[in-house]
Parts: structure tokens; C-alpha cells; sequence
């Protein structure tokens, strides 16, 4: 695949004032959000760079799975501002990112779809994990915004609306859109037919991490969270 210049990268920066114009010019008042959120995510890009480089030349497993495992914590605090409880939420969210990913990336080194090292486990830990926490995010949020449905029909609408993007998805993968990853190894050269099966094990793959992260976050959120506000308001009407 040929090496983007610098002057290319650097006209694409550019092109980041687009939607800041737009916002300006709409009166949105997401100029400064998103110029702060592309120089963030630059900067990260490029740390990530280095410090991957420098994870793979030391080729140790048990340094490779503590990334990945921060990569959780991270996610985790990220996505945990969308509960009632903070930092109930924190721990709610590590659980149900951590058992859906390793779940999956088990299942991945045991069919040999990728084997034991940095270059692999990283890149598809990071694709897995960001989704689990999308659907672990959008859960607490549809639950703290109807936490006064009955159980049935909050753990339901809660699961569905965290699966609607990957469902989505699903419908129009190869259709509308080639996904990132077969984008990428056709890119570099690979056989379209074989990016394409491998394409189909990362999107199952992500359905699967995806429905499990949001059932394992709604079902503990709704044990520990929704019902103990549900028992506070209770108490404070009797009182």
C-alpha cells in the first residue's frame, strides 16, 4: 500500500474546518467541541503509534494482555458518565466489556483466526472493545432515562436500542458500505475474497460481543442501580 506524504495528511487536517465552518455558520456551538475532539484524537493516533511500536518489539503476552485490560478501564470510565451512578457504572461496565471481549478473543485463538501476538490481539481487542462499550454506553442511557418502566419492558428496550447500530449494520454491510477492515487489506493488497472472510468473522463477531455486553450492563445496572433508586423513592414516599 502506498505511504500517505505528509503534505496529504496535512491537507486532510485541513479539511477538519469544514464541519467547524458549518457549525459556526448554523449556530450549532459544536465549533469548539470539535476542533477540541480532532486534535485529541490526532494526538492519541499518534501516541498510540509509538506505543504500539514499542509493545510489539517486546513480543510479551502478559504486557500485551495489560493493555488490553487498560484499554477496558478506560472504556469503562468513559462510558460509565452515562449511569445514575457513576461509579456503580464504572464497575457494571468493566464487567460486561471485559467477559464479552475475552469471550470473543478466546474463541478467536482457539479457531486459530489469529494467533498469540501484539500485532493481532491489540488491534482486534480495541475493534472489540470500543463496541462493547458503545452498547454498554447506549444502555445506561436508555435505562437512566426510563428508569420508571417495569423490568420487562426496560431490559428489553434497553437491549434493543445498544443492538440497532450492529443490526443496522448487518443489513447494509457490502451493500452500501465495505467495512474498515476489508477496506484496509484490500489496500494493502490482500485477496478480495479472503478480506471478505475475514471481514465476516470480525462482523459476527462484534454482533456477538455487542448483545452480550448489553445484556451482562443491563442486567447488572438494573440489579444494582435501578432498583436501589426504585427502593429510595419507595422509602422516601412511606416516610
Amino acid at each position: 500500500m502506498q505511504e500517505i506524504s505528509n503534505l496529504a495528511l496535512f491537507i486532510i487536517l485541513l479539511f477538519v474546518f469544514v464541519p467547524i465552518i458549518i457549525s459556526m455558520n448554523q449556530k450549532l456551538g459544536m465549533g469548539k467541541d470539535i476542533l477540541y475532539s480532532s486534535i485529541r484524537g490526532f494526538i492519541q493516533l499518534l501516541l498510540l503509534g509509538f506505543f504500539i511500536s514499542f509493545l510489539f518489539s517486546l513480543e510479551n503476552i502478559v504486557v500485551v494482555f495489560g493493555y488490553i485490560f487498560l484499554m477496558m478501564i478506560i472504556a469503562s470510565l468513559n462510558a460509565s458518565k452515562r449511569g445514575m451512578d457513576r461509579k456503580k457504572s464504572f464497575f457494571i461496565l468493566l464487567a460486561g466489556i471485559s467477559l464479552s471481549v475475552l469471550l470473543c478473543i478466546c474463541i478467536w485463538l482457539v479457531f486459530e483466526i489469529i494467533p498469540l501476538e501484539a500485532q493481532y490481539l491489540i488491534p482486534v481487542g480495541g475493534m472489540f472493545i470500543g463496541n462493547a462499550m458503545i452498547a454498554g454506553a447506549v444502555v445506561l442511557e436508555a435505562m437512566k432515562n426510563n428508569p420508571e418502566m417495569e423490568e420487562e419492558f426496560l431490559k428489553k428496550k434497553a437491549i434493543k436500542i445498544a443492538m440497532i447500530p450492529t443490526v443496522d449494520m448487518l443489513k447494509t454491510v457490502g451493500l452500501i458500505q465495505i467495512p474498515g477492515t476489508m477496506t484496509g487489506m484490500i489496500l494493502a493488497g490482500a485477496d478480495p475474497f479472503g478480506s471478505v472472510k475475514y471481514q465476516i468473522f470480525i462482523i459476527f463477531t462484534l454482533l456477538v460481543v455487542s448483545s452480550l455486553a448489553a445484556i451482562i450492563v443491563c442486567l447488572l445496572n438494573y440489579k444494582y442501580i435501578i432498583k436501589d433508586v426504585a427502593f429510595e423513592k419507595d422509602t422516601s414516599i412511606t416516610q
